[in-house]
């Protein structure tokens, strides 16, 4: 398993494009096995940091190849210029799970 961590801004205006962007991924990303398990926006309040982004989705891939075959997809697709043309502060970050019970308790 392993997680993309992606939180962003929506460019005023493109919101429509991001939209596309979403479906088409999601089409892929279902059809791999992955899964959004966590997505948020508006945030309350930055708690840390200048730039404040104002949107964040957690999906969750069975493996790290897994996550590559949906980069190579989404490239063959090019759908990844709605999401590049349509945001602004990207942050894409790959994560392997982590217990963190299991460490603390280490």
């Amino acid at each position: 398993m392993i997680y993309a961590l992606n939180v962003f801004n929506i460019i005023e205006g493109k919101e429509a494009n991001y939209r596309q962007y979403s479906i088409k991924a999601g089409k892929i990303i279902y059809g791999l096995g992955g899964r959004v398990v966590s997505s948020g926006w508006n945030p309350v309040r930055n708690l840390h940091g200048e730039v404040m982004r104002d949107y964040m989705i957690v999906v969750e891939f069975p493996s790290e190849t897994v996550f590559q075959s949906f980069i190579e997809e989404a490239e063959r697709q090019d759908i990844h210029s709605l999401r590049e043309n349509s945001t602004t502060d990207y942050i894409w970050t790959l994560y392997e799970p982590w217990d963190i019970r299991d460490w603390v308790n280490a």
